[in-house]
Order: structure tokens, then C-alpha cells, then sequence
């Protein structure tokens, strides 16, 4: 059975804030989901990132424990969770980006962590962001 996570953490130090941390992140993101499945879409806004997840329930529950040791994420949450009939997912892992105009239509100063659930996901799912895909 298919699951969909979506899950909110602080990002450490400059991880997700500059070029070169987003690039290793989707790096080893992209190796790992295909290794494992997972489906998946990260944001990074302001100090912290905005993940949807799909795949396997074991393998979504491995990759959150080891995002969890991981000293990238500071006080990883998981915000929502079900079982899913098919993926809105296809790629290993997209970025999507938030240029200025969408962060304040889409956040209006908020952190994406005072997001509700729904917000959350209609945001990472959105196709007003602009996406690009790792590797």
C-alpha cells in the first residue's frame, strides 16, 4: 500500500540556504528515493524545508528516521500522513522553488511551518512554483 507524507523541518547552518547544500541534498535524495522508490518534493524557504513524500510505508518510515539523525534537520514534524491510491509523485525527488512574488502571495510572511496540512500540500504540489528536477 501506497502512503503520502508531508513533513515540515529547520534547516542547520547555511544546509538548504545555499547552491551548493541544495545540490548535495537533492544529490543524495535522488540516489537514495530511487534506491528505496519514494517519490518526492522539497522546498526550502526561510531557514527551514517542506517535504511530500510517497512510497512504501517501511521505506517513507526509513527515510524519516534517518532524516531524523540526520544533522541537517533540526526538529523534523511530520504533518500529515495517509494511505494513498496512486502517486501525485513520479520523480525521485523535485525541487521546487518559491521566487519572492510566490513566497508572499503563497506564505504572506509565514514560516512554512505555521502551515496547515492542506496548505502544505497544495503548496508542494502547485504548479505556480517553479520546479526543477535533481541530477
Amino acid at each position: 500500500m501506497l502512503y503520502r507524507v508531508v513533513l515540515v523541518s529547520e534547516m542547520v547552518g547555511a544546509n538548504g540556504r545555499t547552491p551548493l547544500s541544495v545540490a548535495a541534498i537533492l544529490g543524495a535524495s535522488e540516489y537514495n528515493n530511487r534506491r528505496d522508490r519514494i517519490a518526492s518534493v522539497i522546498l526550502f524557504h526561510d531557514g527551514e524545508a517542506a517535504q511530500m513524500l510517497e512510497g512504501a510505508r517501511v521505506d517513507l518510515d526509513r527515510l524519516i528516521a534517518r532524516q531524523s539523525r540526520d544533522g541537517r534537520h533540526s526538529r523534523p514534524r511530520v504533518v500529515a500522513q495517509r494511505p494513498i491510491d496512486r502517486r501525485r509523485l513520479s520523480e525521485p525527488v523535485r525541487l521546487n522553488v518559491l521566487t519572492p512574488d510566490a513566497a508572499k502571495a503563497a506564505l504572506g510572511g509565514r514560516q512554512l511551518s505555521s502551515l496547515a496540512a492542506e496548505e502544505l500540500e497544495a503548496l508542494l504540489s502547485s504548479d505556480a512554483l517553479r520546479g526543477s528536477r535533481a541530477a
